[in-house]
């Protein structure tokens, strides 16, 4: 086979690339906000049978296929995140750590193609360890260079993961919920009416370093008297409150000097947390694109079960 289709289908978001098997170049590519989260609720909403949830979910993968390719060519999807979880379309059990970056060893399951999406999926799991768990990371994980090194691969996101390298193997991982509680907070919260979405550097340096002292809960509400007592303007606040969450993820960082950092992400998310290492001073970052190390896991997988 030439191509594969490449699908990450996350909590809030959903992505599907044509992907070229040779070069892993993106022939064409949709993407969305109907992420797991919401499919899930409409799924509910039909009040269907549990037998047709596998179907309702297809669909939603099959129309978005026929944008990338109408040949009705074999092609198999490599699907990833949370659509093995329990409000995917079925719940697969999570691969152990520590992760050796062996494709074949990873959990999936292969569902054969039928008159709903004519293309077979190959659904992958996630991973656990004692006290914690990750859907989709494990497949930019893969795509991830280990080459022998110690060191943290930092994937930012609603819930943030730090990956713990050691001799090349991935031995531990922490989840931050970073960019959830930063959503509450900008969005549901008492700080709503306090906050607006803008840019502004200087602020977002003073959160991040003011994150480094202190406790969170009190740092949080210095975003209110900020406001109320005419110190801060409301896109001021905003970067504030956000140099504030990142910068408490990061926290963590200092008690640590590994030989790498792999900060593993795209967009204006990636551009924050790069700016916030550096004003942390943290050194030797390697900056890592999210597509592209979720393409390559997805080539291995491809290359692995096809």
């Amino acid at each position: 086979m030439k191509q594969f289709l490449s699908c990450d289908w996350g909590t809030s978001s959903f992505r599907l690339r044509l992907i070229d098997a040779s070069s892993l170049d993106i022939m064409k590519e949709v993407s969305s906000d109907q992420g797991i989260a919401l499919t899930h609720t409409q799924w509910l909403s039909e009040g269907k049978p549990e037998s047709a949830r596998e179907a309702f979910y297809k669909k939603i993968i099959a129309e978005a296929a026929l944008k990338l390719t109408k040949d009705g060519k074999e092609m198999p999807v490599i699907l990833s995140g949370m659509a093995s979880s329990s409000i995917g379309i079925q719940e697969l059990p999570y691969q152990n750590f520590p992760f050796n970056w062996k494709a074949s060893e990873l959990i999936y399951k292969k569902i054969e193609s039928d008159a709903t999406l004519q293309y077979p999926l190959y659904l992958v799991s996630g991973m656990k360890v004692a006290k914690d768990i990750m859907r989709g990371e494990e497949t930019m994980l893969l795509g991830c260079d280990q080459a022998g090194r110690s060191g943290f691969y930092i994937f930012p996101g609603t819930h943030s993961k730090h990956v713990f390298l050691e001799d090349g193997m991935a031995i531990d991982f922490k989840t931050y919920m970073t960019g959830e509680v930063f959503n509450l907070m900008s969005k549901e919260s008492i700080l709503k009416n306090s906050v607006e979405a803008g840019e502004e550097v200087a602020a977002f340096e003073k959160g991040v370093l003011a994150a480094q002292n202190g406790n969170l809960l009190n740092n949080l509400f210095t975003v209110r008297t900020n406001r109320v007592l005419g110190d801060s303007s409301l896109v001021s606040n905003y970067q504030y409150l956000s140099g504030l969450i990142i910068g408490t993820e990061l926290k963590d960082l200092k008690v640590f000097s590994p030989s790498m950092f792999g900060l593993v992400g795209d967009g204006p998310l990636f551009e924050a947390y790069t700016s916030a290492m550096q004003i942390l001073k943290i050194k030797q970052v390697h900056l890592i694109s999210a597509s592209t190390v979720l393409i390559k896991g997805h080539s291995k997988i491809f290359n692995a079960v096809v």
